[in-house]
């Protein structure tokens, strides 16, 4: 039964099946075959999988992100990290990585990050002498801080399917984020000291200017991050606290949202947020069944016959979460692997926080490494540009990130700290 499930949905995957269809097929093949189960199981199992509140949160900061982009928050954003690190040699790329992770604490989504910051900057970069490949290239690096950052569309997922606290996991992706964002800012140094590209002109008064007009736009994550560890709401109500604030300064500050822009806003929201809970649903049916057939124990007794040390069984992990990045969306993989991996990082005794922030930046990564990363083409489309060439400039960013997953990974506390003061 376990053949034919995986068997049938890596082929399915293969001809270009969506992945939600692949994976209510492939269970429907394997409960067919086992014969024992009826097919009345497979609407229960997904509907079971979606009946959770924790999930309104996913399409409320795609909603959120919509609306501050229309609003004009993220071209606030793109002028305060000029003004911050535009006067160091690359200034433009450390703009983008900046930008990125701002904008992605206010979004959740590394495509919505990508698509959003990247239409903005990468034609001042073209103009600037940066070569058209690095800018795609270090646009779709830095989209993917958008999972690990709060709030994360991706960690509330594995929270859901966890039973973790998503407060905790959101406040504890923030150091993480930050820390894989500081190491695509220094590869991006080093590759415009060897590549000569310039350093913008700035000063403290321009600094200031900025950061009074963005002001209202950076209270974004402060009041989000701050109601939730303090308790005041939950992760999905900070959604909606979101969609009201980024309305509210969108159309009565800024005044670039407008009343015509909203009924399009919803439409993607409402695009996007499907394709995303239909996939949970159909791979809570895909993880219930692969739990029924004791997988996870298999997978357990099959890792501690290699090897029984902590940091091995971390490490072995980690490849796989690398591998499964690469082919697979992350929110089905986070559904799929969650079951299978979390008894055996508990049996280790691994924090859930902190295993569930690694297993998000793993899969992170995923969305910009060849062949598959969805980052990889969102910039290629963006910059005009072939995927291949967007790949070739990729690699050092990719490997800056596996740098920063692995001390993620084996520093624990940079993941726990900040959530221990979490009250909720």
């Amino acid at each position: 039964m376990l053949l034919i499930l995986f068997v049938s949905f890596f082929i399915l995957l293969l001809i270009n099946v969506p992945i939600a269809f692949s994976l209510a097929l492939a269970c429907i093949f394997a409960l067919l075959y086992d014969g024992g189960i009826p097919l009345t199981v497979a609407p229960q199992r997904i509907f079971n999988g979606l009946d959770s509140f924790p999930l309104l949160a996913i399409p409320f900061f795609i909603l959120a992100g919509g609306i501050m982009e229309r609003g004009g928050v993220s071209i606030k954003i793109i002028n305060l990290a000029n003004a911050l690190v535009g006067h160091i040699r690359g200034g433009l790329a450390m703009i983008t990585v900046l930008a990125s992770m701002i904008f992605g604490s206010m979004t959740g989504s590394s495509t919505a990050s990508t698509a959003a910051i990247g239409k903005i900057v990468v034609p001042p970069m073209n103009e600037k002498g940066y070569s058209k490949g690095f800018s795609a290239a270090l646009v779709a690096a830095s989209g993917s801080l958008g999972s690990v950052i709060p709030p994360s569309i991706t960690l509330i997922i594995f929270g859901v399917t966890a039973s973790a606290s998503i407060g905790k996991l959101l406040i504890g992706g923030l150091i993480p984020g930050i820390l894989m964002g500081v190491s695509l800012m220094l590869v991006s140094y080093i590759i415009a000291i060897v590549k000569g590209y310039p350093a913008e002109k700035t000063s403290f008064k321009k600094l200031l200017l900025s950061f009074s007009d963005s002001i209202l736009a950076l209270f974004m994550p402060v009041i989000l991050l701050g109601g939730i560890m303090s308790g005041f709401f939950t992760a999905t109500e900070a959604a909606v606290v979101a969609i009201i604030y980024g309305g509210i300064i969108g159309m009565f500050v800024y005044r670039k949202l407008r009343l015509k822009d909203l009924p399009e806003i919803f439409y993607e929201t409402i695009l996007i947020s499907s394709m995303v809970i239909l996939i949970i649903g159909v791979a809570n049916l895909f993880g219930w069944i692969i739990t029924s057939l004791q997988l996870p124990q298999i997978l357990i007794e099959f890792i501690t016959s290699l090897t029984e040390n902590e940091y091995m069984i971390m490490f072995l992990i980690l490849i796989l979460l690398l591998f499964v990045g690469v082919f697979m969306e992350a929110s089905a993989a986070i559904i799929i692997l969650t079951p299978v991996l979390l008894p055996i990082t508990n049996q280790i005794g691994v924090d859930p926080i902190h295993f569930g922030v690694v297993m998000i930046a793993a899969l992170a990564i995923g969305v910009v490494t060849p062949p598959m990363g969805v980052n990889l083409f969102v910039a290629s489309a963006i910059t005009n540009l072939n995927v291949t060439k967007v790949i070739n400039y990729i690699w050092p960013f990719v490997v800056a990130l596996i740098i920063a997953l692995v001390i993620i990974t084996y520093i624990p506390s940079l993941v726990t700290w900040l959530p221990s003061w979490v009250v909720k």
